[in-house]
Order: C-alpha cells, then structure tokens, then sequence
C-alpha cells in the first residue's frame, strides 16, 4: 500500500485525488450535461441521472484507486515494464467484472438508492453474457490513468532534482562562507596587531568594532538573505576600522544612498570588494592612496562602486575573498548581476550592480 511521508507526497496525492474525482463523478456529469443541453434542448435533464453517475462513480472510484495506487503507480514509478503490461491486460478484465458483478449485485442491496436504479443494476447483474468493450476501456480509461502516473513522476523526480540542486547550493554556499569569514578575520586582527605593536590608543576602539562585526557574521549572515541597512551597517563599521588604521595616510570616502530597511541581499556579499581595495589597492601607500565607496539603491537596482589607487609596489590582485563572491554570484543572482572591474591610470574600479526585483 502506498505511503505519504513528505509534504511532497501528499502535494501529489492531493493532486491524484482530485484527477480521480473528475474522471469518476465530474466528467461524467459533464457529458451528460452537454448531451442535455445539444441532444435534448433541456439542459436540466442531466439530473434524471445524477443518481446513477454518482452512485456508478463511488465504485468506479474505488476500484480505479486501488488499481491506481496499489498496483499501476508502483510499477510506473520502478519502471517495471512487464508488470505494466500484465496490469494492463488484467484491468480489462477484472473491471468488466467487477463492474457485473460486484458493483451491480451490492447496488441491488443498498438501502437509499432508488427502485429504478436497482432495478437497472439487476439487470445488468442478471444477464448471462459478459461483455468485453476493450477499445473503450483502453482509450478512454486505462491509457489515460497510465499516462497520469507518467505524468506525476516525471513531475516527482523534476522536484526532486531541483530539492538536489536546492540542497547542493546551500551546500557550495556555506562552504564560500566558511573560507570567507577566517579570511576577513585574519585581515582584521593583521590590523590590530599593526597598532598594538605602536601601542597606538585606537587599539581599543578598534577591538570594539571587530567585536561588533563578529557579532553580525556570527548570528545573522547564516541566513540566506539579510536587510540591505544591516549589511551596509557592517561596512560602515569595515570602513571606520580601516580609517582607524590608516588615518590621514589616505583618503577614504563612504557615501550610502537610498538605502533603507526593505531591501534585502546575501550577506558578506559586498564586503570582499571593499576589502580588497584596502588590502591591495593602498596597504603600502603613505601619501596619496585613496578609496572612494558609493553605494546607491534604487526600486529595482543596488549600485556599489569601488575605486582606490594602486601602490606602486603592489597591484589589485584576486584574492580568495575576491574569487569567492564571484562564484556567490553565479549562484545567487544568475543573470541578475553585471561585474565590471577595470584598471586604468593607477586607479582600479569596480563597479557591481545587482537586480533587486
């Protein structure tokens, strides 16, 4: 007997139950509707056999059903090709059967059905000869059941590929993320350790930001998706610690435009351009280094800009931050994102602008 274990299977079965509602009670009535209608200009006589139609239809519904889901849908699903044929050759024979004999004989025994309608069925019941219609059966009942157990597995195994896929994303993605925060961490406490060396004051403040970010990566970025205003909180905080660091060595700007509590974004996404700005682009310049950050969000776009300078003694590079926000794009927003990066006159850019709709 069949098994409903996942809210899958019963998504289905809710869907065969319905099929199997409308081939037994409602299709039926709806021919009959139409012959009132087009054959005898009354469209209200379909009701003389709405009795029989429903009566007929709760056995044919039994027997079709156990057919169904006991037999037929086992075989289909294992792709057991005999025991399909053989299922096929014994539904036209025990239907016809179960059709005179049992569906006929206990309608002749019901209680609440009328005199007319047990009459019809002791009749049917009583007549000597058993009869075959085996081209109705095959094309109008058996070869349309069959192709609807096709049909459900195809659609089954559709949505259990993409639950594959599903699960195989989360998967890569966490591992992009787990190889993304020791890095940014790394990073950071380089800088502390930088100005703890100097016995610089801001090491204190700048334990407190790190404390902070830790806090965010730690408990909020294992959801998919985080508010937008949250992320770029964490930025900001990136940038001042970076400007603790640097102070007036450099030039840092950080403009936020249009960004408020509605949009949403993966987290840490933005963060390993940034990063790789400072790390890169300016980590050995003394004078003239700069890093220029503007962040726009519009109803359908988020537009993030990053240029900084490139030291003499070093150039943009793409580090494992860098190539791993690049793979998150792929698979976070394919087609949705457009990534251009370019280097010219000792200046190096990018520019990142995500589809939020």
């Amino acid at each position: 007997m069949f098994k409903l274990k996942t809210k899958t299977d019963w998504k289905y079965f809710k869907i065969e139950l319905i099929f199997f509602i409308f081939i037994c009670y409602v299709g039926s009535i709806i021919s009959d509707i139409e012959y009132s209608f087009y054959e005898e200009n009354n469209l209200w006589n379909f009701t003389h056999a709405l009795e029989y139609r429903l009566v007929i239809g709760t056995y044919i519904f039994i027997f079709y059903s156990i057919y169904y889901w006991v037999f037929l849908k086992g075989y289909v699903f294992k792709k057991k090709t005999i025991p399909i044929v053989i299922s096929v050759a014994f539904f036209v024979v025990l239907s016809h059967m179960y059709d005179k004999y049992v569906m006929n004989w206990s309608i002749t025994k019901l209680p609440f059905v009328s005199a007319e309608l047990k009459a019809r069925a002791f009749k049917d019941f009583s007549r000597p000869t058993l009869y075959f219609i085996i081209s109705y059966t095959l094309n109008r009942i058996l070869f349309t059941i069959i192709g609807f157990a096709f049909l459900i597995r195809s659609l089954q195994q559709d949505e259990q590929l993409k639950t594959l896929k599903e699960q195989q994303l989360i998967s890569e993605l966490t591992y992009l993320k787990a190889q993304l925060q020791p890095h940014f961490f790394f990073n950071t406490l380089n800088n502390i350790y930088s100005l703890a060396l100097k016995q610089d004051k801001d090491t204190a403040p700048l334990v407190a930001k790190l404390a902070e970010m830790m806090r965010y990566i730690l408990y909020r970025t294992e959801n998919q998706l985080v508010p937008l205003h949250d992320e770029i909180a964490f930025i900001k905080n990136y940038v001042e610690v970076e400007n603790i660091r640097y102070r007036a060595a450099i030039n840092i700007n950080f403009d936020a435009q249009g960004v408020d509590k509605g949009g949403q974004i993966s987290p840490l996404l933005l963060l390993p351009f940034i990063e790789n700005a400072f790390k890169h682009g300016v980590e050995e310049e003394e004078k003239e280094g700069f890093v220029k950050i503007i962040i726009c969000k519009t109803e359908e776009e988020l537009t993030m800009e990053v240029s900084n300078s490139i030291a003499s003694r070093q150039s943009n590079r793409g580090g494992i931050g860098l190539i791993n926000v690049k793979k998150r794009l792929e698979i976070l927003y394919p087609q949705k994102h457009m990534l251009e990066i370019q280097s010219n006159n000792g200046v190096y850019q990018v520019i990142l602008t995500l589809k939020m709709t």
